[in-house]
């Protein structure tokens, strides 16, 4: 008889080539101008800020605002651009999918009670991490991510949003990870 550990078993929800394109489109708020953005965020004082990106979240750190929440991959447009820094939480994840345990890694961090910023390196990609950030996020958390030569895109966390992104994400197609 065999006996194997299945707590070292990742499993994968691969993004449908078809859900691609719905995907690339802005969902919530667009912003080109970093004024506009800081006064948008000051007015929401009371919201934790979460970013999912490299330059977003440099934008958010240059405006002197600290992210509960930031996922980086250290790559802007494919380009290295920050150092892995120790200290840093770390997932693997790689592109068009997204690993259950980059998914169980966020839902542990947004659980936790602090206002300590915490960072999460992405060995991969970390795009579509916005799904699990939206599922397991709190009700008007602010997520902050990069429309690629546009801006960056708000989203608020409520009921709708985390319903439709559910229904998205129930239409991924679930395998053993390699």
């Amino acid at each position: 008889m065999e006996i194997r550990d299945y707590s070292q078993v990742d499993y994968c929800f691969i993004l449908p080539q078809e859900l691609r394109n719905q995907l690339a489109k802005p969902y919530g708020i667009l912003f080109t101008n970093n004024a506009e953005l800081l006064h948008f965020l000051k007015s929401r004082k009371n919201s934790r800020i979460i970013t999912v990106g490299d330059v977003v979240t440099k934008t958010v750190l240059d405006l002197n605002l600290t992210p509960f929440l930031s996922l980086v991959d250290g790559k802007t447009r494919r380009k290295f651009n920050i150092e892995k820094r120790t200290g840093m939480e770390r997932v693997k994840n790689e592109a068009g999918l997204i690993r259950l345990s980059a998914i169980s890694k966020i839902k542990e961090l947004l659980e936790i009670d602090s206002d300590a910023s915490k960072v999460v390196y992405v060995e991969g990609e970390e795009d579509l991490l916005v799904i699990p950030i939206v599922i397991y996020g709190k009700d008007g958390d602010i997520i902050l991510y990069g429309q690629p030569y546009a801006g960056a895109v708000v989203l608020i966390i409520d009921d709708l949003i985390r319903r439709r992104v559910m229904e998205i994400f129930t239409k991924f197609r679930i395998v053993k990870c390699e």
